[in-house]
């Protein structure tokens, strides 16, 4: 930082508002020596008054600490690409979770499926009970799909996602139970 450019900036900007170095100084809790001085090039002030100095003045730090009124396109343009990168990272993580939460599911839809068949010594059995473990969550991401739509939020794949969860224990059954009757014919 160039303590000359600087000092320009604090006076300039402080004439524009029309202060005196005395009022500029109560308004951050500093002397007028001390704005005189940093006024002149001779000088930066205490870190800790940097925030105060910057709203005292209406700029920003980032304007205080470079010396120059931001361009407010560039400083637009660059909020609105934080924004996105923000939204794309918890669009990213809540599709991570979505599709966890979908294979952990499914995974145990099968398996409560393979748990009620009946491995004994006179052939495979089975007794149907329906794997209720993925259907209510299936159920559940549907609903929350199509409020999000209803609402504007979209969370791709949510919807499909709960309608496999809500077929895919049926199909699982259905295919044990033939198999398990096939084997036993």
């Amino acid at each position: 930082m160039d303590a000359n450019k600087f000092g320009c900036f604090v006076a300039d900007r402080r004439k524009e508002l029309n202060m005196t170095q005395k009022e500029l100084a109560a308004k951050i809790h500093v002397t007028d020596k001390a704005v005189s001085r940093w006024e002149r090039g001779l000088g930066f002030p205490d870190i800790n008054t940097i925030k105060e100095l910057a709203d005292a003045l209406n700029v920003s730090i980032t304007e205080l600490m470079t010396s120059e009124k931001a361009d407010s396109e560039k400083t637009d343009a660059v909020v609105s690409d934080v924004i996105h990168v923000a939204k794309e990272d918890i669009n990213e993580r809540q599709k991570t979770i979505l599709y966890s939460f979908a294979a952990t599911t499914a995974f145990l839809s099968v398996l409560h499926v393979l748990l009620t068949i009946d491995w004994n010594s006179k052939g495979i059995g089975m007794y149907f009970e329906f794997p209720m473990i993925a259907v209510i969550p299936g159920i559940a991401l549907i609903l929350n799909g199509i409020i999000g739509f209803i609402r504007g939020r979209k969370i791709k794949g949510m919807i499909p996602i709960g309608l496999i969860l809500v077929i895919l224990p049926a199909v699982v059954s259905c295919t044990a139970y033939l198999i398990c009757g096939i084997v036993n014919s």
